[in-house]
């Protein structure tokens, strides 16, 4: 164990030592960097769904131990990041070995006679045994994107309820809810869209008029916004019970609400 842990010690970051810049020109450091991480996902598709207005400064990517991308948010900062997004997808689980020396010592019984008079003793040797360790380790695929916000756009998860006019009826709209909040839902163009109607509680860090879902009613295919903000692709429809049923796949998650 201190072997591992000396040798993740001296690991630099692989999301530094693999970045490879995007943009034309760099950009000053930042004071604040925000970080989502998504699993078993292709982070051009979350870019695209969720972040395509912002500019890519850079990329990195790598297959290895897992390493948290929070642990990059410094790096972030000095390159001018205003959103790290960073994906991971399971690779499966390899074994290395790691060489462990332990001490041994060894000791021998010596007797003869010195001068007609007999004599006893004893003698120790040291040294070293090297035994190689299995150690199992899983793999992931990791990437992340460094993103800026040069057009000062605001994004999506602090949209709100003035952000969308409701352009036309739809059997989905109304007041839906759970046992945290209430959401008021309409359609706004090709989308519908519902934002907090009611303070939420419990885990929930939105506040009145602040978005929590956005999708299409024809396919489904839509965004929904975790407890913490982070924007999650969904998929939402009305199940068989009547509820508005709202699946993460990603997350392996599921939440429904009821029609007030």
């Amino acid at each position: 164990m201190l072997v591992l842990a000396s040798l993740a010690g001296c690991a630099g970051l692989e999301h530094q030592q693999t970045f490879q810049q995007s943009s034309p020109t760099k950009y000053p450091a930042t004071t604040n960097v925000m970080v989502f991480e998504y699993r078993n996902v292709d982070i051009h598709n979350i870019y695209e769904l969720l972040f395509s207005d912002f500019l890519i400064i850079g990329k990195s990517g790598f297959t290895g131990s897992y390493e948290d991308p929070r642990a990059s948010i410094e790096f972030a900062k000095s390159i001018g990041t205003d959103v790290f997004v960073a994906t991971s997808q399971f690779k499966g689980t390899r074994t290395s070995f790691v060489p462990m020396s332990t001490p041994t010592s060894d000791t021998s019984y010596i007797s003869g006679y010195n001068g007609g008079t007999p004599f006893y003793g004893t003698t120790n040797s040291y040294g070293t045994t090297t035994t190689m360790i299995p150690v199992n380790y899983d793999r992931y695929e990791q990437n992340g994107l460094y993103l800026k916000n040069v057009n000062h756009v605001p994004p999506l998860w602090e949209k709100k309820s003035s952000d969308y006019k409701e352009t036309s009826s739809s059997p989905m709209s109304g007041i839906w809810y759970n046992e945290n909040y209430d959401l008021k839902m309409y359609k706004s163009g090709a989308h519908m869209v519902a934002f907090f109607s009611s303070a939420p509680k419990g885990k929930e860090k939105g506040q009145m008029d602040d978005i929590k879902m956005l999708f299409n009613p024809e396919t489904g295919a839509g965004i929904y916004m975790m407890a913490d903000r982070t924007p999650q692709p969904a998929q939402i429809k009305i199940n068989k019970f009547g509820n508005l049923q709202v699946d993460i796949a990603s997350q392996n998650e599921s939440y429904s609400f009821a029609r007030r």
